[in-house]
């Protein structure tokens, strides 16, 4: 098993946030209609950054794995770093570029989070 393998097992049997949050200042729910992936992902914005990130998640193993790692790397960061997150730096994070069938299953997460963000910032 490759280093790339076990990042992703290892989050998706022990996902880093995952959880409900009581007094969120954002929340959606998300959804992968390609593989029946749905998400409800919760932020806690502080200053124009986000300060927490829970999510409960029913998906796949790339689902799962992909908005743990995600969750770690946002945490803290600007509202604007999440607006300009890119696919490509989601792939970077999970180490791999997936199949164009798994494509969704690896972004559709952090797509959740960035148009939160974005409607966000429009307020």
């Amino acid at each position: 098993m490759d280093i790339y393998q076990e990042l992703i097992m290892d989050h998706a049997r022990h996902p880093r946030n995952a959880g409900r949050m009581v007094r969120a200042t954002l929340k959606t729910k998300a959804m992968n209609p390609f593989c029946g992936d749905e998400a409800d992902i919760f932020l806690k914005i502080e200053k124009e950054k986000i300060h927490d990130i829970k999510f409960e998640i029913e998906g796949c193993i790339l689902s799962k794995a992909a908005l743990s790692i995600f969750s770690e790397d946002v945490k803290g960061k600007s509202i604007k770093r999440v607006i300009t997150f890119k696919d490509s730096d989601m792939f970077k994070l999970i180490g791999f570029t997936p199949s164009l069938s798994r494509l969704k299953c690896a972004l559709f997460g952090f797509e959740a989070v960035r148009d939160l963000a974005r409607n966000h910032k429009i307020k």
